[in-house]
């Protein structure tokens, strides 16, 4: 309780200085200096030579507070692209996957660890293991994937993964001052106005609490959002555009004004085909979705799409089309980056007799 006052005295003191400083022109900020509380690293815990058992070779790591071994299956069978080695973790002799996504629905199969680091938060211990993206080769291959293990309680271990083109335990710390472990996801957002050899980025928040990620959203429910100027590693930048949860200054030097990632915009605008949620909030198209009904009512849609977030399928979507000479409201169910996370979805769906087609998001009209 006392750690929770002390955190919530130094926000207010930290937000009221940063309001009263004097415009510095073209302010610098880096992840660190985001989080009000971050983290505290523990240790870097680091692989012994490997040991063969059977077909299967592991890694060893040594340093960390709890026993930590990766495997690597190895067989002629086996092949890079079109059947990879089967990997897994093992955290105090309990068997974790690897994946590079929120929604954990595609297992990765890793074989190189970039970087192992034990860090605490609030009294909590998590392990933070970071990879390549699997599907990620050569210089382009800037996403990492993290996968983070609460390993407070070492009976119970919650595991969360997801990617982001920045690496390092500067991710992690605490954002909105709930006493709850946070991140910062990084992806490139480019802009026709970016100079050379600098690019755009879009920096969300989302908070971790047993296992389970939410987006961390303002009273309106738009997502809190930083949109920077940075190089390629984003070790620092500048402000564009932002709402975060306090003042923060933008490259003329002054107090950024809080503008939503959006602009204004009518909810369900038929003019446009822009993704909603049933309450008409418009939402960031990633890239690959499945589309399960055409609607010619709105309400209707609402009604569907709300019943279906009541069978536990939260991300519902309508997107309006007028192309066909009148107005249909199209439901789509899921919004994932990789067409191989659609098709899993697809899949639970017609599990649960839901029958979809793959769409994909950013090349329709």
């Amino acid at each position: 309780m006392m750690k929770r006052i002390i955190s919530v005295v130094i926000f207010f003191l930290i937000s009221f200085y940063a309001a009263g400083q004097q415009p510095e022109i073209n302010s610098t900020y880096t992840l660190d200096m985001l989080s009000q509380e971050p983290v505290s690293l523990i240790s870097r815990p680091a692989p012994s030579a490997p040991k063969e058992a059977g077909d299967t070779t592991f890694t060893i790591y040594e340093g960390s507070s709890v026993a930590l071994k990766t495997y690597f299956v190895n067989g002629e069978q086996y092949d890079n692209i079109f059947n990879p080695n089967p990997t897994g973790i093992y955290i105090n002799n309990q068997h974790y996957s690897f994946y590079c996504s929120m929604e954990q629905t595609i297992r990765q199969n890793f074989s190189n660890i970039l970087e192992v680091k034990e860090f605490s938060y609030l009294g909590k211990t998590y392990l933070m293991l970071i990879n390549y993206r699997e599907d990620c080769l050569g210089e382009g291959c800037r996403y990492r994937c993290y996968n983070i293990f609460d390993i407070s309680d070492a009976k119970h271990i919650y595991q969360v993964s997801f990617s982001s083109l920045f690496e390092g335990v500067a991710s992690f710390g605490e954002f909105n001052m709930d006493g709850v472990l946070d991140f910062v996801r990084v992806v490139p957002k480019a802009s026709p106005t970016q100079e050379e050899g600098k690019e755009h980025y879009l920096l969300t928040v989302y908070t971790i609490k047993k296992g389970n990620v939410r987006q961390l959203k303002n009273a309106e429910g738009m997502p809190y959002y930083l949109y920077v100027e940075a190089d390629k590693n984003v070790k620092s930048f500048k402000v564009l555009q932002a709402d975060w949860f306090f003042s923060i200054k933008d490259t003329t030097g002054n107090a950024a004004e809080a503008t939503p990632y959006f602009a204004p915009y009518i909810s369900f605008d038929p003019m446009y085909r822009y993704l909603y949620s049933p309450d008409g909030i418009r939402i960031e198209k990633n890239r690959w979705s499945v589309h399960v009904k055409d609607l010619k009512d709105l309400e209707a849609a609402q009604t569907y799409c709300r019943r279906m977030q009541k069978k536990g399928f939260e991300d519902v979507y309508i997107m309006i089309d007028q192309y066909g000479g009148e107005i249909t409201y199209q439901i789509f169910m899921g919004n994932f980056i990789s067409k191989d996370m659609a098709v899993h979805h697809q899949v639970k769906l017609r599990s649960v007799a839901i029958e979809g087609k793959l769409a994909d998001l950013r090349n329709m009209y």
